[in-house]
């Protein structure tokens, strides 16, 4: 029987953060994920990569 799912990545991401907001951070962060079509984890990618290139 042939294995059933999703095929594998040539580059997978296997770490994950957590981290804590405030109240008010979090309302902000789903209204702009909401407002932009995107996720969560996205918005907060996208955020880290241009933080880092600015360094």
């Amino acid at each position: 029987m042939a294995k059933m799912g999703r095929p594998k990545k040539d580059e997978t991401k296997c770490k994950s953060i957590g981290i804590r907001l405030w109240d008010e951070q979090y309302t902000r962060l789903m209204q702009y994920a909401f407002e932009h079509g995107l996720t969560i984890t996205q918005v907060v990618q996208e955020a880290l990569e241009r933080f880092l290139q600015s360094k």
